[in-house]
């Protein structure tokens, strides 16, 4: 406790002594002096002697849910996240409003962007998602969105992390038909390819639904003998996917297929914006 401050408590302490008959003073009144100084240090960035008092305001009176909160963010503050969980934990069970669900966010938001462990991450960005007040999405909505995409992407995870890119945006058009391609992706009954390689040649320019490629087989490929190249009117227009790079889950790689001997493929669908997926012809 700094020296100021403890001098204004004496004289604080001193003249409620005066105005009660008995000389003594309420715990609720000490608390609530601590709680304002700890608020008033806080804003200082002095949070480990603003800890100091509201700790000891807690000790006084355990059960005000504002003297929790102002722990938490304290904690919050010297990014010890884990305590600052349990002090948000403890003013929710004490009074369960919005601004605390909203403070509890913020923390796990910010929890979550320091840690090299995606898979922690993952479930912290989740929970903040979770319990976000309706009345802060406007505030949060968009950012917790993309951290938990961009969580997503360093796990692997594609497809929900475009998903939460697109949440991030307020896309629900492009999530539906998401949701809808990835439905066909799981319960096609078709022999499914993805056309990978387009970049080096012409891009997604000349694909779109219904349009029939050659598939050539390059048995003399010096880096893939089971290489599958995909012409369109004579041109090169990419490969059929063949390593764990560039297949994605439920289509046939290049080495699945060739046995099959089929020349030709109908693209069904350009997933992702990025992953050309076509379907063999017999």
């Amino acid at each position: 406790m700094d020296r100021k401050y403890g001098e204004s408590l004496d004289h604080w302490q001193t003249n409620k002594k005066h105005e009660n008959r008995s000389g003594e003073i309420s715990k609720s009144s000490i608390a609530d002096v601590l709680y304002h100084e700890s608020c008033r240090l806080s804003s200082k960035k002095r949070f480990n002697e603003a800890l100091t008092l509201i700790n000891v305001a807690i000790e006084n009176i355990e059960t005000n849910f504002e003297f929790h909160n102002q722990k938490a963010i304290i904690l919050e503050n010297l990014n010890r996240y884990s305590e600052s969980s349990v002090a948000y934990d403890r003013a929710l069970e004490l009074n369960d409003i919005d601004e605390i669900y909203e403070n509890k966010a913020r923390m796990l938001y910010k929890w979550a962007n320091s840690l090299n462990d995606k898979n922690k991450a993952l479930n912290l960005i989740s929970e903040a998602i979770e319990i976000l007040p309706v009345s802060s999405k406007d505030k949060y909505f968009e950012k917790f969105w993309y951290l938990k995409g961009s969580i997503l992407d360093c796990l692997g995870e594609t497809i929900e992390s475009r998903r939460c890119y697109l949440m991030a945006e307020g896309m629900r058009d492009e999530i539906r038909e998401l949701d809808s391609q990835t439905d066909f992706l799981n319960n096609s009954k078709d022999t499914l390819i993805n056309i990978t390689g387009t970049r080096f040649y012409f891009g997604m320019e000349p694909f779109r639904k219904g349009i029939i490629v050659n598939l050539i087989m390059e048995p003399d490929n010096e880096h893939d003998p089971d290489a599958i190249r995909v012409e369109l009117e004579g041109e090169t227009v990419g490969y059929v996917a063949n390593n764990d790079y560039t297949l994605i889950e439920n289509v046939k790689s290049a080495t699945e297929i060739k046995e099959l001997k089929i020349s030709r493929a109908e693209v069904v669908l350009i997933y992702l914006d990025e992953y050309v997926i076509a379907k063999l012809l017999e």
